[in-house]
């Protein structure tokens, strides 16, 4: 029973700082609203789903290189005050209501029956063994990429200097 009110906790806040993301008009601050969600994610997993290892992929891969690397932009784009728009009401907002209305009305009315059972449990460990023989070239591959973009993001923020 307390982890439907922890969940139910969690996935308010979540929701705060979602809206938070959004509407919060500093590029900075809606970052960090962006990262609050995403330690409450990966508290969810944790807490509630038991899945310690989606959790700490929600760490290392969202929180280390998303936020980071959005965190780049902010600081390449160099908004300055005039360039936030200051309009509250706009079409995608009512877009984006009416979307949250039709997902919330989709999560009341779907009934999911107590008999369904959880896949497997896969372990770190085999999906490690799976990156690092079969598919090892391309896990080096993809570390060269993200190697390449964090040189080039720094020869760029040189260039500005």
């Amino acid at each position: 029973m307390w982890s439907l009110a922890v969940a139910g906790l969690l996935g308010l806040l979540i929701l705060v700082s979602a809206l938070a993301v959004v509407f919060l008009k500093n590029p900075v601050y809606s970052a960090l609203a962006f990262l609050a969600n995403l330690c409450l994610t990966a508290i969810l997993y944790l807490a509630v789903l038991s899945a310690p290892f989606l959790a700490i992929v929600q760490v290392i891969v969202y929180m280390g290189a998303i936020l980071v690397f959005i965190l780049f932009v902010i600081m390449l784009v160099n908004l300055k005050k005039e360039d936030i728009t200051e309009r509250f009401f706009s079409p995608r907002l009512l877009f984006a209501l009416v979307v949250v209305v039709v997902f919330l009305a989709q999560m009341l009315l779907v009934n999911v029956p107590e008999s369904v059972q959880l896949a497997n449990y896969v372990h770190a460990k085999d999906i490690a063994q799976i990156i690092f023989t079969k598919y090892a070239l391309l896990f080096e591959l993809v570390s060269v990429l993200i190697f390449a973009a964090a040189v080039g993001a720094v020869a760029l923020a040189k260039k500005r200097m």
